[in-house]
């Protein structure tokens, strides 16, 4: 059997390795990929991506590959590979010196997400899940099982959503404001999805997110014990609208409210 875990935790760990000495205190340039709207683009982007492509497709070279900035193949069929990538998940962040950006690396089976890695190389830490648990490795060596909360009074949970875009929607927002226990608009990308693996967050509403960007988390989300679905509770999530629970009770109220408002 093909050791994919092998070559998450050192092959594509110790690429994403040699990135680290580039990221400097230096303002780093970027350009937007949107017209429309502010999507930032930097060169990390484009190399990482590249360096990820080539390492991955000499090693498994029949098997799709989907980036988020430049390099596509997909060879379509029932029962294939495919490697879902973004080199910089939380470009902002980069951009203005946050260290909570990471790099993201999915392998799906058909159309089912069963490894993901979420590589924070400024907080010196990665987050993989192997399809059976979820791991953190910090100092990228020190390794842990990671189990999410079970919590499941509603009202005192921890819920949290990464952007303005979620509480644009006016019925979510008077959901927000409702809550009785803490929310916040964290800002943290694919972090946050990790905190939730820890147990440190029990819930994330989101919107618009892309296939790219929680691909990858899925297994890290669900092998630690969370639950992954759009807002009605249905697995289709590719219109972005994303809500993830740390288990399966909490997750089910939290659908229920959902669909009152």
């Amino acid at each position: 059997m093909t050791n994919y875990s092998s070559f998450f935790t050192k092959n594509l760990v110790n690429c994403l390795k040699i990135f680290i000495p580039n990221y400097t205190s230096k303002r780093i340039d970027f350009k937007s990929k949107s017209k429309k709207k502010f999507d930032p683009v930097t060169v990390f982007d484009i190399k990482i991506e590249k360096k990820l492509h080539n390492l991955i497709l000499n090693k498994y070279p029949n098997s799709n590959f989907i980036g988020e900035e430049t390099t596509n193949r997909d060879k379509k069929g029932k029962n294939f590979l495919t490697w879902v990538v973004d080199p910089i998940d939380g470009t902002k962040n980069l951009l203005i010196g946050s260290p909570v950006w990471s790099n993201l690396v999915g392998l799906c089976f058909g159309k089912k997400p069963l490894f993901g890695l979420a590589f924070f190389p400024m907080l010196k830490r990665y987050y993989f899940s192997d399809s059976k648990k979820t791991y953190l490795f910090k100092n990228f060596k020190n390794k842990s099982t990671l189990k999410s909360s079970r919590k499941t009074d509603l009202k005192n949970s921890i819920i949290v959503t990464n952007t303005i875009n979620t509480i644009k929607k006016k019925k979510i927002l008077n959901f927000f404001l409702k809550h009785k226990g803490l929310f916040k608009i964290s800002n943290l990308d694919a972090l946050n999805y990790c905190l939730l693996a820890e147990g440190k967050v029990d819930v994330i509403v989101e919107s618009k997110v892309k296939k790219v960007d929680i691909i990858p988390l899925i297994p890290i989300i669900e092998n630690s014990g969370g639950k992954i679905s759009n807002w009605r509770g249905e697995s289709d999530i590719s219109k972005g609208d994303i809500l993830v629970s740390s288990n399966g009770i909490l997750h089910t109220k939290m659908i229920s409210k959902l669909k009152k408002i």
